[in-house]
């Protein structure tokens, strides 16, 4: 079994219409690979999509926010320099 993710990395042809287009990513910490890659990781180190911003809901995009329903601020991605919104606060 292959998760989305994971096809839509293999498989260049999934990936051909959204070619030179802008996409986001809405992902949450579970939101990983078969071989455990976050998604918003594996999507930024492909060639050939524009990744302009990410999403992510309660306890953040990579599950480092608080749980005790305190808003979270949007912020930049301090490794792939996207904003990352939050859909929490």
């Amino acid at each position: 079994m292959l998760f989305g993710i994971d096809r839509l990395l293999e498989d260049r042809a999934l990936r051909k219409p959204l070619a030179g287009r802008r996409v986001a990513l809405l992902a949450h910490p579970a939101s990983v690979t078969r071989d455990l890659v976050h998604s918003l990781d594996a999507l930024a180190a492909l060639g050939d999509l524009e990744l302009v911003a990410a999403f992510g809901p309660q306890h953040g995009l990579r599950g480092d926010k608080q749980d005790n329903m305190i808003e979270s601020p949007d912020f930049t991605d301090p490794v792939h320099h996207i904003p990352v919104f939050s859909l929490y606060g």
